[in-house]
């Protein structure tokens, strides 16, 4: 990608690059959301998984991330020469620590919505959390400090030339191309989280957010420098 290229440019090409596998990974996740209502026996299955999050909290949340959204592309990116990074014992301790993080960030907000909002599925809980997650929790809250977290890793857990990055318009160069494809994916991606109870939303979470750690470290190796 030219290094000219303006972060809408990067964010929406990102987007068009995970198209394809983000609406097979949202198709499978309507399945798992359907077959839940409408299946006992798969519903008594995903029930054991919400009696492990009920029973474990925080975590078992943390746990999940870790595996799934660090540990799971980290093996990834170690198999594939192409995605293979310059240091990937780091790069695997790195994402561990920092989605088990995210994960913490995660279990409190999804309590906090079902607080707010409700915890029932219904259409107007649903959508009030989609547009406080969208809109409120994500550009303001989480997608800078995963774009920041990334970026920090892009330049080798040096936080000098990470800082010299972050002058003025770090948040349209940095953020933005984090933010668009975020809301591509994840704003049908947590319609249907929201639409199962608090504590199976925590998992799947994190089974979509196996999927959002590769698109976020294709996005930061992309990103262009200041």
């Amino acid at each position: 990608m030219a290094r000219d290229a303006t972060p809408w440019q990067i964010g929406v090409r990102a987007a068009r690059a995970n198209l394809v596998p983000g609406l097979v990974l949202q198709a499978v996740a309507v399945a798992v959301v359907v077959a839940y209502y409408r299946s006992p026996g798969f519903h008594a299955l995903l029930q054991h998984v919400a009696d492990w999050q009920d029973r474990f909290g925080i975590g078992f949340t943390m746990l999940t991330r870790l595996v799934f959204n660090g540990l799971v592309p980290a093996a990834f990116c170690a198999l594939v020469p192409g995605l293979r990074l310059r240091r990937p014992g780091a790069a695997a301790l790195f994402g561990m620590a920092w989605w088990a993080f995210m994960g913490a960030n995660t279990h409190v907000f999804y309590n906090l919505q079902a607080h707010l909002w409700g915890a029932e599925a219904h259409w107007n809980v649903v959508l009030l959390k989609t547009a406080t997650d969208m809109l409120v929790y994500s550009p303001f809250y989480a997608s800078p400090l995963v774009a920041i977290a990334h970026l920090w890793q892009d330049h080798d857990y040096s936080w000098r030339a990470t800082w010299r990055q972050l002058g003025p318009g770090w948040y349209r160069r940095i953020v933005l191309p984090n933010q668009v494809p975020g809301w591509t994916f994840w704003a049908p991606g947590v319609m249907i989280l929201y639409s199962m109870p608090t504590d199976l939303q925590l998992p799947m979470s994190a089974l979509l957010g196996c999927f959002w750690a590769l698109m976020c470290l294709q996005i930061a190796l992309r990103t262009p420098v200041a």
